[in-house]
């Protein structure tokens, strides 16, 4: 859709112009209306409209300076003017500044149509055009930013192509990460990656009046940036990232209670340098899990990058075995204690919080992965929900919520697996109990040790393996007796038993009542 911005200071006008067709239908979308020609100006700048249509006289200034001043904004943006008869010579002065047409008012529809119309697929192609050129534009700002960010994780050299503008002597480089969290919710990440997405815009548009150059994307850790100044305005960048910051929390609304935290890293003279920039920015970014201060400055705090987390070995195995036999309630005392001791660290910061979540989070994966693998893409998935923790709280909730549940998928997967020998040997008792069936061949036909076969058959059955098979003979050597033609000695040896009295011992104590009487009953 074509973007267009109305401007009038006659709000009937507005009205009229928004009424007077089907915008949709041919393919354009009013993305604002303004009263006056500054706030014609905000709109250009916030809505990168394709088409201004506007009065040629308006309050804040007048129509010749908004089409002039639009057009410093966007220099492709296209303009309709409307005039009165009397005014009509402002509107031939300002066909001399590239205005693609007038309307006369009283305003026609037919007019308006038409003039829509013809711009239209000149409109359409340069659209396209400008996005083909924007996305790629974007693309190489990704790639910028995910070659500065992977060097300062690995604390590599920056080599990384960039414009001449970055590579420019004189001036100061840096990054800037742009932290959106979610308070008091683990988020799915398809949706925090629209939340990402809105802040990217607001962030790209206000960079725009700080520096021409910078590039901008979106990371796990949030908006990465890197931009050059001819000099650090330190007013000016800080009412940047605080008009970031407070128009991104303004989307509360409509994504819940969000916060946002500014860091930013130490300026460089040389663009390679902003290495180090990016790895202080990202390391205040994982600090925000201790500390929820909204504006971090390596310019003035010290980035600890020395101070880690090492859990000790005799934590790492309670782990592994609590994870091994795959004891839910276990893991949770565990991983309860282990956060505490955590929490108690001295100077306790975001790197030794994350470094406490991946050991714990290795340490269980290998217990876990003794009984069969884990779900596919486990630990990477956790490792992305990582980065969508707001707190300290929100880290330990994600490893006890979700190592729980892969435990649980794991505890059900094994007793299916232990399921299945005893529906096969179950099978294989029904087909054979009138033989003389011992539990060494029943075990043997399944593919077990007797011993361990035994005690699986008792775990899933709640029944021994002889009790499970005089059951099941006494059950159908009632079966038998309720008919006329066979004997009881007949029916003892149909269900396996050659000792009469063996047998009649056996289903008296079952069913209270001898063979014989029972088959008088049902006589």
């Amino acid at each position: 859709m074509l973007r267009v911005v109305l401007a009038d200071d006659e709000n009937k006008v507005l009205l009229l112009l928004q009424k007077l067709i089907d915008w949709e239908q041919l393919g354009y979308e009013i993305v604002g209306t303004a009263n006056d020609g500054l706030r014609a100006l905000e709109l250009v700048r916030e809505k990168q409209p394709h088409l201004l249509i506007t009065d040629v006289r308006m309050p804040g200034c007048s129509g010749i300076e908004l089409i002039q001043r639009a057009k410093d904004l966007q220099p492709d943006l296209h303009f309709i003017i409307i005039s009165g008869y009397r005014k009509f010579e402002y509107a031939q002065n300002a066909l001399k500044y590239g205005v693609e047409d007038y309307l006369l008012k009283p305003l026609k529809q037919e007019e308006l149509t038409g003039i829509l119309l013809r711009l239209s697929d000149k409109l359409g192609k340069e659209a396209a055009l400008e996005f083909q050129l924007k996305k790629s534009g974007e693309r190489q700002q990704e790639q910028l930013m995910e070659a500065l960010a992977d060097a300062a994780e690995h604390q590599q050299p920056f080599m990384a192509y960039a414009d001449e503008g970055f590579r420019a002597a004189g001036g100061v480089c840096f990054a800037v990460l742009v932290r959106v969290d979610v308070i008091g919710t683990i988020q799915d990440p398809g949706g925090y990656q629209v939340i990402l997405q809105h802040a990217l815009e607001i962030v790209r548009r206000e960079l725009q009046a700080l520096t021409d150059v910078y590039a901008a994307a979106v990371r796990k850790e949030g908006i990465a940036i890197v931009l050059r100044m001819s000099a650090y305005r330190t007013v000016a960048v800080k009412q940047c990232f605080t008009k970031i910051q407070k128009e991104i929390e303004q989307q509360r609304d409509m994504f819940g209670n969000l916060r946002c935290t500014i860091c930013l890293g130490s300026r460089q003279t040389a663009f390679e340098e902003t290495v180090l920039s990016m790895r202080q920015a990202m390391w205040f970014c994982r600090d925000r899990l201790c500390r929820s201060q909204t504006w971090r400055d390596a310019e003035t705090e010290r980035a600890a990058f020395g101070q880690r987390y090492i859990m000790e070995a005799a934590q790492r195995k309670r782990f592994q075995v609590a994870a091994e036999c795959l004891d839910e309630g276990r893991f949770a005392q565990e991983l309860e204690e282990s956060f505490r001791t955590v929490l108690s660290q001295e100077d306790l910061n975001g790197q030794m919080l994350e470094d406490w979540f991946f050991q714990a989070l290795e340490a269980c994966l290998y217990g876990m992965q003794q009984n069969g693998p884990t779900e596919e893409r486990f630990a990477e998935n956790m490792a992305e929900k990582f980065w969508l923790c707001a707190d300290a709280q929100g880290v330990f909730q994600l490893l006890r919520q979700d190592i729980s549940r892969e435990l649980r998928r794991l505890g059900d997967e094994r007793s299916l697996r232990e399921a299945r020998p005893i529906t096969e040997a179950k099978r294989y008792i029904q087909q054979h109990y009138r033989e003389s069936l011992r539990l060494e061949d029943v075990s043997s036909a399944v593919g077990f040790n007797a011993t361990y076969f035994s005690t699986l058959f008792k775990k899933e059955t709640g029944q021994n393996f002889m009790d499970y098979l005089t059951e099941l003979r006494i059950n159908k050597s009632k079966e038998l007796l309720c008919g006329d033609t066979l004997s009881i000695q007949d029916v003892a040896e149909m269900v396996g038993y050659r000792d009469l009295k063996y047998f009649s011992r056996l289903f008296k104590k079952a069913t209270g009542v001898s063979p014989s009487d029972y088959k008088k009953l049902y006589k």
